[in-house]
């Protein structure tokens, strides 16, 4: 017996070694056929209005059917998404006065592509007994919207956040019973 116990304290030093990567991790990305916001980015200025046609824009990997992720916008949708009340339609671009006239015969795109890891970090035993929970996101999101006339793109825009570095921190002063009352009240109703 006290040589199982004097093993159990002389390998507890390498086992606590390797606890913080025993913290949980996550990746979530929402599928596309791009590798990175720049790799969006590129395709994305491929496409230029006046000249792209609907079946050039689905080859840069913007095609809802075949790639996923991506809102087929009605006529409808995409003067609810560019015309504001207190925004005067002449302010509006070319391609979008276009839309407007053409009615029925506009539509449009709108893809909402990104990707994230996040990483718990910091100390295991305060992050499993809830004292702290440390979490490191990185990652990118990249959303853009294109109106086609017929089968032409008259109008595009985007925006999106290249480079997504966040730091969470939760601190839970009564660690493992930080929320207990919540618990016990839930459980007496």
């Amino acid at each position: 017996m006290p040589m199982i116990a004097r093993r159990l304290v002389l390998s507890l030093p390498v086992l606590l070694c390797g606890c913080s990567s025993l913290l949980p991790s996550e990746q979530a990305e929402v599928s596309s056929p791009f590798d990175s916001y720049l790799d969006a980015e590129i395709r994305y200025a491929q496409a230029v209005p006046g000249r792209t046609t609907r079946t050039e824009l689905f080859k840069l990997g913007f095609d809802p059917l075949v790639n996923g992720n991506g809102r087929m916008l009605s006529f409808i949708d995409v003067r609810q998404m560019f015309i504001q009340p207190n925004i005067p339609i002449d302010y509006l671009p070319d391609g979008l006065m276009r839309c407007l006239e053409a009615k029925e015969r506009c539509s449009g795109y709108a893809f909402e592509l990104s990707k994230s890891d996040s990483q718990r970090v910091g100390s295991f035993w305060a992050d499993v007994l809830n004292f702290r929970k440390n979490r490191e996101v990185q990652g990118w999101s990249f959303r853009s919207v294109f109106v086609m006339v017929d089968d032409t793109l008259v109008h595009k825009v985007s925006n999106g956040e290249p480079n997504i570095r966040r730091s969470e921190v939760r601190n839970n002063p009564l660690g493992p019973l930080q929320g207990a009352g919540e618990f016990f009240s839930d459980q007496l109703k």
